[in-house]
């Protein structure tokens, strides 16, 4: 099984967080918070049924781009000459340590026992992952759009079946009649 890095898992929780998923591409990866104004929508106007097919499609789309990139992440980190769980021990030192100048920085290296090669090599493995965040960030609201959906839509929907079990039950037979219907051309 795939671990995946700290890294990795913020971002992806920043993906599934309605209106931080389109955040700035130029927002730095660990240890900040991206503020996004996400449109007002009405949480209680009805969400139509072909609404909801196309967020179920669409939502299918998105997974499948975000574990490509989680894997394409935790490739990034290896081909960088670190193990997930170094990765993780550094990135937990930067996120642990708050560090506000390159002189506390250097403190919590040094603590962590961090060496300035694996210091290079995590910095590079970073640089690595929001290059794959903000392109796969791109994949996704292109194929958000791409279905006639607007990416304020798919988080307004998103962010209202994180409350509403019903919601959750129509988008789970959406994508279950969707996926059945893929499955039966091929038979």
């Amino acid at each position: 099984m795939v671990r995946f890095c700290i890294a990795a898992l913020l971002i992806m929780l920043a993906w599934l967080t309605p209106g931080a998923a389109w955040a700035s591409s130029s927002s730095p990866l660990l240890a900040q918070t991206t503020v996004v104004e996400v449109a007002e929508v009405d949480a209680n106007a009805p969400i139509s049924d072909a609404d909801i097919d196309t967020f179920a499609k669409v939502y299918q789309q998105v997974q499948t781009l975000r574990l490509q990139a989680e894997q394409e992440m935790a490739k990034a980190v290896e081909d960088e000459g670190l193990t997930i769980e170094r990765f993780n021990a550094i990135a937990a030192t930067q996120l642990d340590g708050a560090a506000d100048s390159p002189d506390d920085m250097a403190k919590i290296a040094e603590k962590a026992k961090i060496s300035k090669k694996e210091d290079k090599k995590f910095k590079a493995a970073v640089d690595r992952i929001i290059a794959i965040r903000q392109s796969t960030e791109g994949d996704m609201e292109k194929a958000i759009e791409a279905d006639g959906l607007s990416v304020d839509t798919f988080n307004s929907i998103l962010e209202r079946s994180a409350d509403d079990t019903a919601l959750q039950r129509q988008i789970s037979d959406a994508i279950v009649k969707q996926t059945l219907a893929n499955v039966e051309p091929a038979s």
